[in-house]
């Protein structure tokens, strides 16, 4: 199981199997089935090996406590364990309820017992557990704590559980070399041994589970994930076991110990006072095919959620790590056809608790995709159903791994997520649950309305109609199925567009406002009213289209993953005339294209324009929010919401100043320069732009009509907040180090550069612009702002970069002249005290008097 990100992105891909993301990631091609090389090896496990973090890792524990029924006590030999007595089958079944599937499950009052069929043992299983529910202030429903592959296997009169894992494989064929010096280093994992109670007539064996479930089992305990230190199998219950054709679901109620108190300056839900955690875990044991799909090897173009291995014995003379894309199994009924329908479709099904009013556009969301698939040569190859009811198809059930089914769940979270299950031998996506908290519609209303509404009058008034709702919901859902046919987010596709494009009406609608859907873009905020944008949200762009040509087209007479290469290698090389085409994951702090919540390749010119469009939301942030009779607590929030914004696009700009783009050319496929420094004008602007709209006094925010309805004080913590938050982005060590590089770079070529020295000065020149004024005045914001730029500062003297302390001191050296300068020609009797207090202060920090 891997999991994406949230919908709520203000937020992988090793080899895992089981794929979540959420809100808060070619020529022609033929599926060929080829045999996937499986040596046993240890269980994956995030304890690090002998080899350190990059080798194999070491499983954490290697079985768990035993039960009735599990294991053999660690002090008893097994010489001396007690011989298994056989028992008659109809006796161990006396009085069970039996349900059919993978497994029988027969049922005794607590007790639960597998019946494997002969033809299961030896069978690879994916075991996914996760947090089904959890007690208040220990995360949320979905977590994820463990995947793993595991057998069945019978030896004697017992049945061992081992561990399965394919994290080192090898290329070489045959029983020697590379793959008898694998088996000697890989020995599967005994997780639990059981004791055959009785055999059915087919020589099906019987076993006790209960305590598999009940008990702490190291390997499936979620001890860790919940911070505990302990388990308690008294409070402990097996809740139910529901096998199904290729799957069986457990649900157990489990108290761990160990549990703490929230503090005060924890966010979020709060713990009660209890030590105990009570959770609901979900035990999915899935089998996987038969008959493994042809995998496809990852590009690091092309975002494809991903599955690892390390391989030996290849040609590069080292141990290469190999990833394969994550992908559904799709294969054309008429392989011939240039636009064929697939033999089987990707098949979603909206669960009947999702609202009914909801599910035409969550239909359409998912069948958005369609297109896409178009181009891979697929038609008609994602469909959206209504679950069944009983009376037509008595046999569903949303637990059946057979179906991917859309979930609708009660709770405030503010969210979606985008869970898969992944088989860990090649990547094929097994089933996908995109699940939506009810809330994720207040999460869509709150940011349409304050990014958008400024170009749509119907959005000026809260809540938002149920069809501009829908419209809203559909781009969500979109957004959810791509994780869920492999898709990462692109967080480079929306700084692909420029300024133009996002306000021309034309191309607005038809591809909206970013080159994917799966960047964390939003709403069109750099659009203008007058401009005649109506399309405000996204879609997919050409990147999806790309992306899923490369990952779903068929490459004909391909039959290893080797020999799609060179076809693949041409639909990905696209990108390197054609910026919307291009990757990038989850942003890093040092690339400006790929930052979150952004828009347009010019931050600057963008964040100017959103600025303008706040400004008009809070001309009627109060209509559209009032209500007769009620308090102002809608008022409130969607204020915040709008400072959340603008931080936002502030910071975006702020991403800029010693910024380095990557663009991920591979060698002979575009430029030699993977990483490019930002222009030094463009570094420069960035700066003056700040100290512009951002470190002056925001008046247009501080509204006494808005503030009065809200709160009897704090506007200036508000503004502080922001400015502070602003500052440290700008000063942290990364960037003046990245700026020192690009420094030294830059002395063998003719390229101008923004100096981290010239950056430190303008910033102090505009933080203390006031001083240079014949009779200086302060306002009280801007005085809260030099303190602490000086605060800021003053710990960099003792910084261990040689190189950044000198130019702090030298900017806290010219700040104190300024400031001396200025307390002679002030009139005005608070900004002369601040300047007395900025002088004592700053002759403290640089003249410390030794004690």
């Amino acid at each position: 199981m891997a999991f994406a990100r949230p919908f709520r992105f203000r937020s992988f891909v090793p080899a895992f199997s089981l794929t979540v993301v959420s809100l808060t990631g070619i020529s022609s091609i033929s599926f060929a089935q080829v045999p996937v090389p499986a040596p046993p090896t240890p269980t994956p496990a995030p304890v690090p090996g002998p080899n350190g973090p990059r080798g194999p890792r070491r499983a954490p524990g290697q079985g768990g406590v035993p039960g009735a029924g599990v294991g053999v006590p660690s002090s008893q030999s097994p010489a001396a364990a007690p011989k298994t007595v056989i028992r008659p089958y109809e006796e161990v079944i006396k009085d069970a309820k039996t349900t059919e599937g993978l497994f029988k499950v027969h049922r005794i009052d607590t007790r639960a017992l597998y019946e494997i069929p002969t033809s299961a043992l030896g069978k690879e299983m994916l075991w996914v557990t996760t947090l089904a529910k959890t007690q208040t202030g220990y995360g949320n429903g979905g977590t994820e704590v463990q995947n793993r592959v595991v057998r069945w296997e019978k030896r004697d009169d017992k049945i061992l559980l081992r561990g399965v894992s394919y994290e080192l494989r090898t290329s070489d064929e045959g029983e020697g070399g590379m793959k008898r010096s694998l088996e000697r280093s890989t020995v599967e994992p005994i997780l639990q041994v059981f004791d055959v109670l009785a055999y059915n007539k087919d020589k099906s064996p019987v076993i006790d589970v209960t305590a598999l479930f009940t008990t702490e089992v190291s390997e499936f305990s979620a001890r860790q994930v919940l911070g505990a230190s302990g388990m308690d199998a008294r409070r402990s219950f097996l809740e139910r076991v529901r096998p199904f054709p290729r799957n069986i679901e457990v649900e157990v109620t489990q108290t761990y110990t160990g549990g703490r108190q929230s503090t005060f300056l924890e966010r979020g839900p709060r713990r009660d006072d209890s030590t105990a955690i009570t959770v609901v875990l979900r035990h999915s044991m899935v089998l996987l095919p038969d008959k493994p799909m042809m995998p496809r090897l990852a590009d690091s173009r092309v975002g494809f959620f991903q599955t690892g291995f390390y391989q030996f014995g290849g040609t590069e003379n080292r141990v290469e790590q190999i990833q394969y894309a994550n992908r559904w199994r799709l294969e054309k009924k008429d392989p011939t056809a240039a636009l064929s329908e697939p033999v089987t479709p990707i098949t979603y099904y909206i669960s009947s608790e999702v609202p009914a009013k909801w599910h035409p556009y969550i239909k359409q969301g998912v069948e958005d995709w369609n297109a896409a698939f178009e181009k891979a040569g697929f038609k008609n190859a994602v469909v959206c159903k209504d679950q069944p009811i009983e009376k037509e198809d008595p046999d569903f059930d949303v637990d059946d791994v057979r179906y991917s089914v859309i979930r609708w769940l009660p709770s405030t979270t503010e969210n979606a997520y985008g869970p898969s299950i992944v088989d860990p031998r090649t990547g094929e996506i097994l089933n996908a649950d995109p699940k939506f908290f009810h809330n994720v519609l207040k999460l869509a209303e709150s940011w349409y309305f304050v990014q958008a509404s400024p170009n749509d009058k119907a959005a000026q008034k809260l809540p938002l109609p149920e069809s501009k709702m829908g419209v809203l919901l559909r781009y969500v859902v979109s957004h959810e199925i791509g994780h869920t046919i492999g898709l990462q987010h692109n967080m480079k596709a929306s700084s692909s567009f420029s300024i133009a494009q996002l306000r021309n009406p034309k191309f607005t609608s038809q591809w909206g406002d970013e080159s994917s859907i799966m960047d964390y873009g939003r709403m069109n905020y750099v659009a203008q009213p007058g401009d005649g944008v109506t399309r405000l949200i996204p879609k997919q762009g050409p990147y999806d289209l790309f992306a899923i040509e490369w990952g779903y087209g068929v490459v004909p007479n391909a039959k290893t993953p080797e020999a799609e290469k060179l076809a693949l290698d041409k639909i990905a090389s696209r990108q390197i005339g054609n910026r919307q085409l291009r990757f990038g994951p989850a942003s890093p702090i040092e690339d400006p294209n790929r930052q979150t919540e952004d828009l347009s390749d010019d931050p600057v010119a963008a964040t100017t324009l959103g600025l303008k469009n706040l400004n008009r939301v809070l001309t009627y942030i109060i209509s559209a929010t009032e209500k007769l009779g009620e308090d102002y607590d809608r008022l409130q929030e969607i204020y915040n919401t709008l400072l959340g914004q603008r931080q936002t696009e502030l910071n975006s700009v702020v991403a800029i100043i010693g910024g380095v783009v990557q663009t991920d050319y591979h060698y002979q496929r575009g430029g030699n320069s993977v990483y490019e420094p930002v222009p030094a004008a463009k570094q420069k602007e960035a700066v003056q732009f700040l100290l512009q709209s951002g470190f002056t006094t925001p008046t247009m925010l501080l509204t006494p009509n808005i503030l009065s309805r809200l709160e009897p004080g704090g506007v200036t913590s508000r503004v502080l907040d922001s400015q502070v938050g602003l500052l440290a982005r700008i000063l942290i060590d990364p960037r003046l180090i990245r700026m020192m590089d690009q420094e030294v770079l830059a002395k063998s070529s003719s390229k101008p550069v923004y100096t981290m020295a010239a950056m430190m000065e303008d910033v102090r020149h505009g933080i203390f612009s006031e001083l240079g004024m014949p009779k200086p005045v302060v306002d009280p914001m801007r005085r809260n702002l030099q303190r602490s730029y000086i605060s800021l500062l003053a710990p960099r003297l003792t910084a261990t970069n040689t190189e950044v302390r000198p130019v702090v001191r030298k900017c806290l050296m010219d700040t104190q002249a300024s400031v001396k300068a200025a307390m002679t020609h002030t009139t005005d009797v608070a900004t002369r005290a601040h300047l007395v207090d900025l002088n004592e202060v700053l002759q403290q920090i640089l003249y410390p008097t030794k004690a």
